[in-house]
């Protein structure tokens, strides 16, 4: 399609090459002054209409581009200055002043009749400029075609005291505005039915006309209107504009917050039809890495969760400060675009984390207010409230709650401690923390034990484990019990007599085999991880267990062929190093579970594995994560 811009203005035309490559220039020659002026943003829409309908005539197969830009100051528009002494008396009247700079911008094709206005507004404040700078700046002789008798451009760094909004609008276009305008004005439109479901982004997908579409938010069996940008791409994103007829799998989500904030991505589904899709997920993953033979690895139906709802140990809410107004949140489920990053959505409660949520909240939210101290700001790294981390052991009841804030003031919490503890009777530990880091995670640079017992207790498998607020541990505990019981049961089945856990983390999973084996040894290269592993060890009198603090790239090569009959391998979600595999592949030990949070990196680790020698005998996935599209997943080989 052929685009013109209505307009002769330079600046236009070098805002618009950040756009587009190529383009037609054809000036409308419209009088701006036909139209009245009671309505500043109505006669810079009217200006910018009128000039894409005037090139549109002779070119109605273009995408005209009509724009207007006016200032406006004390509700009176400032145009163009037909003399010196105008721009003079312009730049006198924003001398040390806050005005309005709106631009209208209009896109038109008129063999369609296709037309879609908007318009952006941006806030300038000027300097107190002295008769000299006035007269310096005239001399240039470039204020006879700008509004306002000036060019930003030009003078920012001479002129301006500040501008809020968009920069390009006082240049002459919004290009952020104008780029939205641009996705709305292409789009295309159709029904589609959703016929199947892509993991783990959660999004709906249907195949029309060799193309695939993908539409966030829907789910197989849907019927959707959607818009969509036309491309020779056999994969276009589109969006849901209208649910005609909804899949048999939807339901009403329980929480009031679903949809806007990202703790949840398919609360409105089926909790059946989210274990199906994301078998159906490992299947495709699978297909990848053994297309030949993917249909003949044994795969297991997906265990669920033994809980659908507050099934998280661990949650870390933000918090969050709009219009001075406090309160607690997750962050959104997807953020816009245009800002770099995500905000904060309000929660009352939260349904994957604890019902004490709706106790809590309140009572923090509360606390900064009565501090006084604000919230801690992303973009300007000021403030002091940041997060609030709260950790549930599921099977013990017990309660840890830490909160996080920088180091930019002092607090002091003996009397919220004392409500704290009255309204929640299960509070067993209560740290402050202090965090100075710009990233926005959660990080321990200075703590303060508060109240209570320095870590709380989960139980597995009649084990007691210890968690500490840095502590690594399951977040589904009673998902993981599931897990783990498996483990055992395979471990005992094999009559395993010596066995080696990499990646051990608090040492849960070699604590619960040691019951059924001779010797485990648990591998991990944090140290903090080995500390608490020892601790849990001792805590349950566990006697033929070692814990090694070492990366599993220095330790396997240190380990002798027939020294253990079981590998079980817990890693991170990047799954295995290159070197760690080769190793690994290097000691032949006869069995080998793999339990894995990223159906991705291990598909690709257990192809090596296969190829090495490794026959994979069974998968077992798992869902720690209902309502969401993550998956764990228990893999069993030998050799």
């Amino acid at each position: 399609m052929k685009v013109i811009l209505a307009s002769a203005s330079p600046r236009r035309i070098k805002l618009l090459k950040k756009i587009f490559r190529t383009f037609s220039v054809i000036p409308s020659g419209v009088d701006e002054d036909q139209f009245p002026q009671e309505d500043p943003v109505k006669f810079a829409l009217m200006a910018a209409e009128a000039k894409a309908r005037a090139v549109a005539e002779n070119y109605p197969d273009s995408l005209v581009i009509g724009a207007d830009t006016i200032v406006l100051i004390d509700g009176k528009i400032l145009g163009k200055p037909e003399s010196r002494q105008e721009a003079r008396e312009m730049l006198k009247t924003l001398s040390g002043k806050t005005h309005k700079v709106i631009t209208a911008v209009v896109l038109y094709r008129k063999n369609q009749e296709k037309l879609l206005a908007d318009y952006e507004t941006t806030l300038v404040t000027f300097r107190e400029l002295t008769d000299e700078i006035i007269e310096n700046y005239l001399d240039k002789n470039t204020y006879q075609d700008k509004a306002g008798a000036y060019a930003v451009q030009e003078l920012k760094h001479l002129f301006l005291e500040k501008l809020e909004g968009d920069y390009h609008n006082v240049v002459g276009l919004p290009l952020s505005k104008l780029r939205r305008m641009l996705r709305k004005f292409l789009e295309e439109k159709k029904e589609v039915e959703i016929t199947s479901f892509l993991l783990p982004e959660g999004v709906g997908q249907a195949e029309e006309d060799g193309h695939i579409f993908q539409v966030p938010n829907t789910y197989p069996q849907d019927r959707v209107e959607i818009a969509y940008e036309m491309s020779e791409r056999k994969i276009i994103s589109a969006r849901s504009l209208r649910l005609l007829a909804p899949s048999p799998f939807r339901r009403p989500a329980p929480c009031p917050h679903f949809g806007a904030c990202g703790g949840c991505s398919f609360q409105d589904l089926d909790y059946k039809e989210q274990l199906k899709q994301k078998k159906i997920y490992l299947q495709q993953i699978l297909k990848e890495y053994f297309p030949s033979t993917y249909r003949y690895l044994e795969l297991e139906d997906i265990v669920p969760s033994p809980e659908e709802y507050y099934y998280r140990n661990k949650m870390e809410f933000s918090f969050g400060q709009e219009a001075g107004d406090v309160f607690l949140g997750l962050k959104e489920k997807t953020r816009n675009k245009y800002h770099s990053e995500k905000k904060v959505v309000r929660l009352e409660k939260c349904y994957i984390s604890t019902p004490l949520t709706e106790i809590l909240f309140p009572l923090f939210i509360q606390l900064v207010r009565d501090s006084g101290l604000p919230v801690f700001d992303l973009r300007t790294k000021q403030g002091f409230f940041r997060h609030l981390v709260v950790r549930e052991g599921k099977q013990t009841g017990e309660l840890m709650l830490i909160l996080v804030t920088t180091s930019q003031g002092q607090i002091d919490l003996k009397d919220f401690t004392q409500k704290l503890v009255q309204a929640v009777p299960g509070l067993k530990s209560f740290w402050w923390v202090e965090n100075n880091r710009v990233a926005d995670v959660v990080s321990v640079e200075k703590s303060h034990l508060i109240y209570g017992e320095e870590a709380i207790e989960e139980k597995l498998l009649g084990f007691r484990f210890k968690i500490y607020p840095t502590s690594f541990f399951q977040t589904n505990p009673k998902a993981a019990q599931q897990v783990y019981a498996r483990l055992v049961e395979e471990a005992k089945r094999l009559r395993t007599q010596s066995a080696l856990g990499l990646y051990c983390g608090s040492g849960a999973i070699e604590i619960c085999l040691s019951k059924v084996v001779g010797e485990v040894v648990g591998v991990d290269w944090d140290s903090s991880n080995i500390k608490a592993a020892i601790e849990n060890m001792q805590l349950n009198q566990v006697k033929n267990a070692r814990f090694l603090e070492s990366s599993v790239e220095a330790v396997l090569p240190e380990i002798y062929r027939g020294s253990f009959d079981l590998l079980v391998i817990d890693p991170p979600r990047a799954g295995i190093s290159p070197r760690g595999l080769k190793h690994i592949v290097s000691l032949r030990i006869p069995n080998l579970i793999y339990v894995s949070c990223n159906p991705e990196s291990l598909a690709r680790d257990l192809k090596t594995l296969s190829d090495s020698g490794y026959q994979i005998n069974c998968l077992v996935p798992v869902d720690f994560f209902p309502h969401t599209g993550h998956l764990e997943v228990m893999s069993f080989l030998s050799r």
